[in-house]
């Protein structure tokens, strides 16, 4: 009379058998969790390149603008020089004139 169990008998063979599948299904999927891994970390290790890629590239087009606008306002007042000058001092007391509007502005 052996085969007679009890409800708790076999809820905990249930129980028992249910672990031992689990544990079966992980052993198989580990595998393949493995390989998603490394995937996804290849694909993140190639994003992280490709945007240090771009920002790199962007800052040689930053670079190179840059160098063109500067070449550019030399040949200006080489070969405009009054004119740059006056250029100059209108642009500096248009921005003087700007501060000190915003800074009266600000007083309570």
């Amino acid at each position: 009379m052996s085969d007679l169990k009890t409800p708790q008998e076999k809820m905990s063979a249930v129980g028992a058998d249910i672990s031992g599948k689990v544990n079966d299904v992980i052993d198989e999927a580990r595998p393949v969790l493995h390989r998603i891994a490394d995937r996804v970390s290849d694909t993140a290790q190639e994003l992280a390149q490709k945007g240090k890629d771009a920002a790199h590239e962007a800052q040689e087009q930053l670079e190179i603008g840059a160098q063109r606008v500067r070449e550019n306002a030399e040949h200006y007042v080489q070969n405009a020089p009054l004119k740059s000058l006056l250029l100059a001092a209108g642009t500096g007391a248009a921005v003087a004139l700007a501060v000190s509007w915003y800074m009266n502005s600000n007083k309570p």
